[in-house]
């Protein structure tokens, strides 16, 4: 959180995730009065965890997946939510740090894409499904964060939303109709690659594209009880640093980074075990 305030300046942090962990959240963030605590199942009206299992059982697909989706869904959704109050919202994944000042718009007020070099075939299937276009960039929108407009987003999702080519009542119904159903398990759609490609097709002059030096791997050096030093070492280079929660750093770390993942596996038992009666 530190860091976050240090180099990115927010005007307000929306944490969204399931109510019932806000008891397990550090100190420094529940005393925080510009961090707001937003229950997952309440951002939106008919969107839940529970209507999205439902949706992939119904379709016989791998129910285990449904999370992934949904925070994808929850990423788009704060778009139509009453928390989202300007015209542009800040996506920033929760294990990634960043090293250094990050600005999110040039000087003449364009928003900036991070861009990538992943290509993964199910998401164009998808996108051509819902939005009746194809990959035409090189380069991959998929990045630990994304500056979102919330006019374009909401345009974006009128448009799957009218789909009538899709089965579906709603636009996250639709988009799941539109995975591949052996694609569902190997993750089938991607939410940053959708909004960067309909924007380039519709909105091309509206953001620029940029690259940002970060490390993914950061979970690898001392798992999640990386040192403030770390981190001042990896600023020399990196914009980012992701520390990935189930990363197997070396020797004694790597014991550490193992204890305090069953320690995460086990609040999420005791949350399902006593708080879902």
């Amino acid at each position: 959180m530190r860091y976050v305030h240090k180099y990115l300046h927010p005007q307000k942090i929306y944490i969204i995730t399931d109510i019932r962990f806000k008891r397990f959240l550090p100190k420094e963030v529940l005393i925080d009065k510009r961090c707001v605590i937003v229950d997952e199942n309440n951002v939106i009206d008919g969107l839940d965890i529970e209507k999205i299992k439902g949706l992939f059982q119904k379709l016989n697909r791998v129910k285990m997946g449904a999370g992934w989706y949904y925070q994808q869904f929850l990423k788009m959704a704060f778009a139509l939510s009453n928390h989202c109050d300007s015209d542009y919202y800040l996506s920033w994944d929760s294990d990634t740090i960043p090293l250094r000042e990050i600005i999110f718009f040039d000087e003449s007020g364009k928003p900036y894409f991070t861009m990538k070099s992943e290509h993964h075939a199910p998401y164009f299937v998808a996108i051509e499904r819902l939005l009746g276009i194809t990959k035409t960039n090189s380069r991959s929108y998929i990045a630990e964060n994304m500056m979102f407009n919330k006019s374009i987003m909401l345009e974006l999702i009128n448009v799957i939303q009218s789909n009538q080519n899709l089965k579906g009542n709603t636009w996250y119904e639709k988009i799941v109709y539109a995975l591949e159903p052996e694609s569902v398990s190997q993750l089938g759609f991607s939410e940053f690659e959708t909004y960067g490609n309909y924007c380039l097709t519709y909105h091309p002059h509206h953001y620029i594209e940029r690259t940002l030096p970060s490390f993914r791997s950061g979970g690898l050096i001392q798992g999640r009880f990386v040192s403030d030093r770390i981190l001042r070492q990896l600023s020399f280079d990196q914009a980012t640093a992701s520390f990935e929660i189930y990363d197997r750093p070396p020797f004694p770390w790597g014991k550490l980074a193992y204890l305090y993942a069953r320690w995460q596996r086990r609040k999420e038992l005791i949350i399902r075990r006593f708080y879902l009666r």
